[in-house]
């Protein structure tokens, strides 16, 4: 099997590299390296230094000028501390799809792991107003820039700053445009297991400068409601999303339970999620953009002990209220700035992201960025810890 696995990627790059000179063949990606010193109390109580590189390859073919075929993957191998010191690593670095296993281990020893798999596989069809999508796919719901409780498929931290094009759903999706703005939407997420299943209907219109979404579905057996809507006040840009569900059920937080205090699943009210977004750039770049969240079942101490169940409850945040505030500036055409921080004000946690990003020469990015965390033991941030990653990057 894993020499199957093998031959497989190899006729991927192999395909890639035919069809690369075909006007009906695009390819296109990257080649990253990621070196990074973290101090994690959790793990080790000394520094760990790591060293990752990624392979991206992006594909699409074009038959006809109505069908559109994708296939992207990527390759990533990981060296150092946090391979050896963390428990089931490689569970935390691959994604694991409830259908075709398209991956592949290609070593895995004490302290270096490296993988390949493939997270686009996908059928695009256009025909009029109508659009046809069946396949791995990304599927991004939201309006808000950081928090996004609309995405129902797979929404993502911003401390994941590695992983630009976010993990795909195995799904289908069918699209109808009812003019340049509006559309209906209806998405079927199959599972294995039926009480992991998603149907949703998204219908986005436009009114008063105002895009508006209404979200109807069925997630984990259970009916959910939605809408966000996303404009500006006075040039700056105005947002908000809205979650309406029943709390998670036993069966959903299974392996998360915690023997004490109050699970998620044992909330006796609905769970509702929101966030408000506000955003605005001055003329000289400097950047300003600020978002709150709340979650009705969110917990308002210890919130730390509960960040893996707040995963399996579909929870971006295990506390009941999250800030952020963000700001920016262009030090120079190439260079730009960038500082945020995350803050739980029930648990007084926090975590503080400074970085700067510079384009070298055409193609070349290099980019370095820090966590830097405070709290108490048990609170959302208290125990994260400090991390330095250097990153660079090259696109083609």
């Amino acid at each position: 099997m894993m020499k199957l696995k093998l031959l497989i990627l190899t006729l991927f790059l192999a395909a890639a590299n035919v069809f690369a000179q075909s006007e009906n063949w695009q390819t296109y990606g990257y080649a990253k390296y990621l070196f990074s010193v973290a101090e994690n109390k959790l793990i080790s109580n000394e520094n760990l230094i790591d060293h990752q590189v990624h392979f991206r390859l992006n594909n699409r073919w074009y038959p006809t000028s109505n069908l559109t075929a994708g296939l992207e993957f990527r390759i990533r191998g990981f060296n150092g501390g946090m391979v050896e010191k963390t428990p089931g690593f490689k569970s935390t670095v691959i994604t694991n799809y409830p259908f075709a296993d398209l991956k592949t281990v290609l070593w895995h020893q004490n302290s270096s792991l490296g993988y390949g798999q493939v997270d686009r596989l996908f059928f695009d069809y256009t025909s009029g107003s109508w659009q046809f999508t069946i396949g791995r796919q990304r599927i991004a719901w939201g309006t808000s820039l950081v928090w996004n409780v609309i995405d129902l498929f797979n929404p993502q931290s911003i401390l994941d700053f590695d992983y630009e094009e976010k993990p795909g759903s195995d799904a289908i999706r069918v699209q109808y445009y009812t003019g340049a703005i509006g559309r209906l939407e209806a998405v079927y997420k199959p599972a294995k297991n039926s009480n992991k299943q998603t149907a949703a209907l998204l219908w986005l219109f436009n009114n008063w400068d105002y895009d508006f979404y209404l979200i109807s579905a069925i997630q984990n057996n259970s009916p959910l409601f939605a809408a966000a809507f996303s404009g500006d006040i006075r040039g700056a840009g105005f947002r908000g999303e809205f979650k309406y569900t029943k709390p998670p059920s036993r069966d959903q937080l299974q392996g998360t339970l915690l023997p004490f205090g109050e699970n998620y699943s044992q909330a006796n009210s609905k769970n509702i999620s929101a966030v408000l977004s506000a955003d605005y750039t001055f003329p000289s770049s400097f950047y300003l953009h600020s978002e709150v969240l709340y979650n009705s079942i969110g917990k308002t101490e210890y919130s730390g002990l509960y960040t893996f169940q707040a995963v399996q409850a579909g929870l971006l945040s295990p506390s009941r209220w999250s800030l952020f505030f963000e700001t920016a500036y262009d030090l120079h055409p190439l260079v730009r700035g960038d500082f945020f921080v995350l803050h739980n004000p029930q648990d007084n946690s926090s975590i503080f992201v400074p970085s700067i990003s510079w384009s070298v020469i055409t193609n070349l990015d290099l980019y370095l960025i820090g966590f830097l965390t405070e709290g108490p033991n048990l609170s959302e941030f208290g125990n994260y810890g400090k991390a330095f990653y250097l990153r660079t990057k090259y696109s083609f």
